[in-house]
């Protein structure tokens, strides 16, 4: 399964070993979603931009994040009423030096037609409103994730983003 990043993927479908990437999916609910108020604390440099880990992407701003996944056109392509992926809003909560914990605030699903919709079709648990992650910076272009609170999908996922100037070395943590 894969997770992380939001606005829109969050889906790589299978378990993944060590050293695999994050499930940005976390699975799928067949009920709407919600929305949650935003909180009012904001992000540092560090943690701005895109982050990105097989199937997933992360775009940190300095209020909310979004991740996308998707986990393939397998599933959907076989039947249209199941999402090819999913997208995630959060918000972020609080910042305290290297740790920054955001909290989902929306979920949507896009469809093989291109139609956003709230419910994903799938079968099993998904993200839903009010699920929490910490990110905790490691080093220039390196963030490791720890679920608070849901994200069923995510759970023995690979905990790593990568993003902009990323050293080789760290390079395969994210599965790029």
């Amino acid at each position: 399964m894969v997770a992380i990043v939001a606005t829109g993927i969050v889906a790589v479908v299978g378990a993944w070993t060590m050293g695999g990437p994050p499930n940005p999916n976390p699975g799928i609910s067949s009920s709407p979603s919600t929305s949650a108020a935003p909180s009012s604390a904001t992000a540092s440099a560090p943690f701005l931009g895109q982050w990105h880990v097989h199937d997933g992407s992360l775009d940190i701003t300095p209020t909310t994040a979004t991740i996308n996944s998707s986990p393939g056109a397998g599933p959907c392509m076989q039947n249209p009423q199941i999402a090819c992926s999913e997208a995630d809003t959060l918000a972020v909560n609080s910042q305290t030096g290297n740790e920054l914990t955001l909290t989902v605030t929306a979920v949507s699903y896009k469809l093989s037609n291109g139609q956003t919709t709230s419910v994903s079709g799938n079968p099993g648990p998904s993200t839903a409103v009010g699920d929490s992650v910490q990110l905790v910076w490691q080093r220039q272009g390196l963030l490791k994730q720890t679920v608070l609170k849901g994200f069923p999908g995510w759970q023995g996922g690979n905990p790593y983003w990568c993003g902009a100037g990323i050293s080789p070395s760290d390079q395969q943590l994210c599965g790029a």
